[in-house]
């Protein structure tokens, strides 16, 4: 008989482990990109999903507002970087009475969870959705690459 309270338990410990590990890489590798290009400090940061499926790893970010021209998108090594920035759409002479929506620069950072075929990543911004695709690999190692963002037509 298997204690499903213990394998309860370091489930839940797995997944926090998880958790601090993603707030460690996004506050602590932000700067410069491997290509010595500076990254925006971080103002905010937008809710993802990840999906794990069968061939590849599937990342949906929610950014509404956010232009393409504004993402840049990385794959270098193990990680996968999304930053950019929501420009201000209203003038910064005018007196806010509440301002709840994120603006400004934003990073993250996901520690891919496998080899991945780094030069067939694809990117889309959709609908303020930026989903994207990271086909698995099973052999060799994951080299820089920056990846293009397409807007929807």
């Amino acid at each position: 008989m298997v204690d499903t309270t213990k394998n309860a338990f370091i489930d839940e410990l797995k997944a926090m482990k998880n958790r601090m590990e993603e707030l460690f890489l996004n506050s602590f590798e932000t700067g410069q990109s491997e290509a010595g290009e500076e990254m925006d400090s971080v103002g905010w940061m937008p809710a993802v999903d990840v999906v794990d499926a069968e061939k590849e790893i599937i990342y949906m970010l929610d950014l509404p507002g956010v232009l393409e021209d504004d993402l840049r998108v990385e794959c270098k090594s193990d990680r996968l970087w999304v930053s950019g920035k929501k420009r201000e759409d209203v003038p910064v002479s005018e007196a806010f009475l509440l301002a709840e929506r994120p603006r400004g620069p934003f990073s993250r950072v996901f520690k891919l969870p496998c080899p991945v075929l780094s030069d067939q990543i694809q990117a889309e911004l959709k609908k303020g959705v930026l989903r994207i695709v990271v086909p698995k690999e099973c052999s060799s190692a994951s080299r820089t690459r920056k990846i293009v963002v397409r807007g929807e037509d």
